[in-house]
């Protein structure tokens, strides 16, 4: 029998090491208990005791707790005295506990989404430290990132602490599409650290819609046409256009002015093949320069030259 089948450790603080509390086991029986094996069901707990009780009485057994391996969620966990008693070959009680860190993050990651190049971007999380510490006494690593900065500063009028995160990547740091993938790490001075996964996605200032241009299969004395948008979320000029000889480019919005089309500046382009004037196969790229950055789009076409009557792509499209 067991003086008890539940042990509530309740809010255990896990930096401040182990925790134990007893549970007395009674022989009822007129001749002695060997216990032959213990069983915890978890590993943040461990039971020590006598393997064997003698006939009417009771034994203590010590029960151990390891708050640093406890789970965030309040999970019980079931012992379990394996004996070799007939009556009572199983003795079953049940473990609760809640760890309390010794420090928290109020998210679980940083995320900074889309990131331009040249641009400054700030992220702040709440550090939540469950001992009186000096800020100073925190560390912040690495101490240096090519892109991201990052500092700690106390709240006066809480007691958390503010990482503050920034970000800017230059024009070399930044490769469209890229991933960003870094790891901030709150070193304590009682040894104890913090991760802090810090994401997010280099994109294109200015954005080419569509991302080619496909003419198809074209007669020879055909002039197609293709139309073409430039993206942006800052306005932007458009400083000079780069084509070859036989593609033309001409800008189709009024007096040359951006279009605003929320969230984004836009500006149109007509471009037109010259195909009299070009070889068989187009294999081209047109470089458009802005003030941002300078945008590139491939050209593809092919000529039909056995075919003249085949039809073309002679009005514009989208």
């Amino acid at each position: 029998m067991l003086d008890q089948t539940r042990i509530d450790f309740g809010i255990v603080p896990e930096w401040k090491g182990q925790v134990t509390k007893t549970v007395l086991v009674k022989n009822t029986g007129k001749r002695p208990v060997n216990i032959v094996n213990i069983q915890t069901g978890s590993v943040y707990v461990e039971m020590e005791g006598p393997r064997i009780i003698a006939a009417d009485s009771d034994a203590t057994f010590k029960v151990i707790l390891n708050p640093e391996y406890l789970p965030d969620d309040v999970l019980p966990a079931t012992a379990i005295l394996y004996t070799d008693s007939i009556k009572t070959p199983q003795v079953y009680f049940t473990i609760v506990a809640k760890a309390k860190r010794f420090a928290s993050l109020s998210a679980e990651v940083c995320d900074f989404g889309e990131i331009l190049p040249e641009t400054s971007y700030e992220k702040q999380v709440k550090l939540h430290v469950n001992e009186p510490l000096n800020h100073q006494d925190i560390r912040l690593l690495p101490s240096e990132h090519p892109t991201l900065t990052w500092n700690i500063l106390s709240d006066e009028d809480t007691d958390y602490y503010i990482l503050s995160i920034q970000m800017r990547a230059t024009k070399n740091d930044w490769k469209q599409n890229e991933l960003i993938s870094a790891l901030l790490s709150i070193a304590f001075p009682n040894d104890r650290t913090l991760t802090l996964p810090i994401v997010g996605k280099f994109v294109a200032p200015i954005i080419a819609k569509p991302e080619s241009l496909n003419f198809g299969v074209v007669n020879a004395d055909s002039t197609p046409s293709l139309r073409f948008t430039l993206n942006s979320q800052s306005i932007f000029d458009v400083l000079d256009i780069q084509v070859p000889d036989n593609i033309n480019v001409v800008e189709i919005n009024d007096n040359n002015k951006t279009e605003t089309v929320s969230p984004y500046y836009v500006r149109h382009f007509k471009v037109s093949w010259q195909v009299p004037q070009s070889p068989e196969l187009l294999r081209e790229e047109l470089t458009i320069n802005t003030s941002i950055i300078p945008v590139h789009i491939p050209i593809y076409g092919y000529i039909n030259t056995n075919q003249t009557d085949t039809p073309t792509s002679t009005s514009d499209s989208d």
